[in-house]
């Protein structure tokens, strides 16, 4: 099969998704879908967590939420499943998943706490849909498989296995110069992560418009990673994470010296880190959310060996990124590393030894 008819069904394929135009039916869940469930839900810092749940009938989801109040807004795309001895919805895909929720009705879903157990409140848990789907924009780090060929670029996003045509603008300059540059050859597969949204644009071919991906932030492209391997979310803790920048320069093992990385550790109350360049190992605790979202490390202790350039700068370079670093943001079997105000300082990757 050629590449342009390859590209031709997945096109068909995507303009056929799941809950495309269907009318909702209600399946074996007793969920009427495709459709949008909404609400407000408690918040012990902010006014309340405002949630827009959107549901296919093929198991994808998309979850918009905005911390009112707090000015925070974090979206996420994933896979949803259900327990039916418990008669519980489970989303997996993002960082701080999975989510879960009782299914009280074809248009009501109620919060569980993050062990899947009911919430005793009196407070409003509940997220509840009018049996119609509006499928809301989302911007948030991407991580899936590109393919570019005669001027027209599509993306396979990995957790949810969706197809999008990939708009020439924002940051594409960047992703298709890395792509012809990484590439096997025209066309093929090449596993990319970006900052990216999700939104409408007119159809390349024919009328109306179409879901697109719009790339915010070139990141990274990845000749090893595949999707397969990309569905599975790394951990914070206890993953050998490569060092694969500083900033905006690459980072490399030198011949004979270790592999540049970090390593975090948490055993019982105590958390502690370990780093090197390759050279002397930087040493110290670090604290971090609940949630995994923020991250601080504490001064660093050293070994005393004299480093031969480049690796003494990169060193020093190593030190004042950690004592930068704020946010975490895991993608995958990447991470990044973000200062206060949410600039990238580096880059890393999951290795497993």
């Amino acid at each position: 099969m050629t590449h342009a008819l390859s590209a031709a069904l997945v096109a068909v394929l995507v303009g056929a998704m799941p809950g495309a135009g269907a009318e909702p039916t209600v399946g074996a869940h007793g969920l009427r879908l495709p459709a949008t469930f909404r609400g407000d839900l408690p918040c012990s810092d902010c006014e309340a967590v405002r949630h827009q749940l959107d549901l296919w009938p093929d198991q994808v989801f998309h979850l918009h939420r905005v911390w009112v109040g707090k000015g925070v807004v974090r979206d996420e795309v994933g896979r949803w499943r259900v327990d039916p001895a418990r008669g519980a919805l489970v989303l997996v895909g993002g960082g701080e998943m999975p989510l879960q929720f009782a299914i009280q009705s074809e248009g009501s879903l109620r919060a569980l706490d993050m062990q899947g157990r009911p919430i005793e409140s009196a407070l409003p848990y509940a997220l509840v849909s009018d049996g119609t789907l509006t499928p809301t924009d989302l911007t948030l780090a991407l991580g899936g498989e590109m393919r570019y060929m005669a001027d027209a670029a599509r993306f396979t996003e990995c957790l949810t296995g969706r197809g999008y045509p990939i708009a020439m603008e924002g940051d594409f300059v960047k992703l298709q110069s890395a792509y012809s540059a990484s590439a096997s050859e025209p066309g093929a597969p090449l596993y990319v992560t970006f900052e990216g949204s999700l939104t409408d644009r007119p159809r390349m071919d024919g009328e109306g418009v179409e879901r697109t991906i719009v790339v915010r932030r070139f990141i990274n492209v990845w000749p090893g990673q595949r999707c397969e391997r990309a569905r599975a979310q790394a951990s914070l803790v206890n993953t050998f994470w490569r060092i694969v920048r500083l900033g905006g320069d690459a980072v490399q093992a030198e011949p004979g010296r270790r592999e540049p990385h970090l390593l975090l550790r948490a055993e019982g109350g105590a958390r502690s880190y370990s780093a090197t360049v390759g050279c002397n190992a930087l040493t110290g605790s670090y604290s971090s959310s609940g949630d995994g979202d923020t991250i601080r490390f504490g001064p660093a202790a050293a070994t005393l060996l004299p480093c031969p350039a480049p690796l003494d700068a990169l060193e020093r370079r190593l030190g004042e990124t950690l004592t930068k670093a704020r946010r975490v943001r895991i993608n995958a079997q990447t991470l990044e590393l973000l200062d206060e105000a949410g600039t990238p300082v580096a880059l890393f990757e999951a290795v497993y030894l």
